[in-house]
């Protein structure tokens, strides 16, 4: 019988620890290259943000990294782009506050495809799962190298979603291994990582360093 492709991107999604953010690329090679190495080294996820560029180009680059990803095991999101997202034949999208909603994008990507939003407090995170999203990004926990923040995510609010909500939750922002032990204290057991994976000098040993990190706050 066929793959459930809900039930298989779900299931796999479940044992993802890691996601790795990463952006377009200088080319379709390099692109393709990045995400070869970090999805060969074991991250679960890759959330494919690029928002300077155009959407022939995006397009491109996320057909690039859906076909890298796919042969090493790994799933491939679009940040913000559910159109982009179905196009490419990706995983699935991941939404902010600033973009459709859950339910909207549905609409557009299907009951097959992944949908993961952003939530910065514990009602975001409640009306998230009660649009049926599969997963979570919650933050931002610690200063960045990536972005600037304004202010960082109570860790009361932390911990309620790591108890309280039932869908994956990746903590982001400022995320190294050495950070892991605080958020495994909250119940937090996946993160998600863009500089500290991509901006290091070998990132496929980076996305290893946080696999053995992880698996010690198991």
């Amino acid at each position: 019988m066929p793959q459930n492709p809900l039930i298989s991107r779900r299931e796999r999604l479940v044992s993802a620890r890691l996601c790795v953010l990463v952006d377009g690329g200088s080319s379709v090679a390099a692109c393709a290259e990045q995400v070869a190495a970090i999805a060969a080294a074991g991250a679960g996820l890759i959330q494919l943000r690029d928002k300077s560029l155009d959407d022939a180009t995006l397009l491109e680059r996320a057909i690039a990294a859906v076909g890298a990803a796919r042969r090493h095991g790994a799933l491939v999101v679009i940040n913000d782009r559910p159109d982009i997202a179905v196009a490419a034949a990706a995983d699935g999208v991941h939404l902010g506050a600033g973009d459709l909603p859950v339910l909207a994008a549905r609409r557009v990507v299907g009951s097959a495809r992944l949908i993961g939003r952003t939530a910065h407090c514990f009602a975001e995170a409640t009306a998230a799962m009660a649009d049926a999203a599969d997963y979570l990004g919650i933050g931002p926990c610690f200063p960045s190298d990536t972005k600037t923040f304004a202010s960082f995510a109570p860790r009361d609010f932390l911990q309620a979603v790591a108890a309280e909500i039932a869908l994956p939750a990746f903590a982001i922002g400022g995320i190294t291994p050495q950070r892991l032990p605080e958020l495994a204290a909250l119940g937090l057991t996946r993160v998600a990582v863009a500089a500290g994976v991509t901006k290091a000098p070998d990132p496929a040993a980076a996305v290893a360093a946080f696999h053995d990190a992880l698996s010690r706050t198991s």
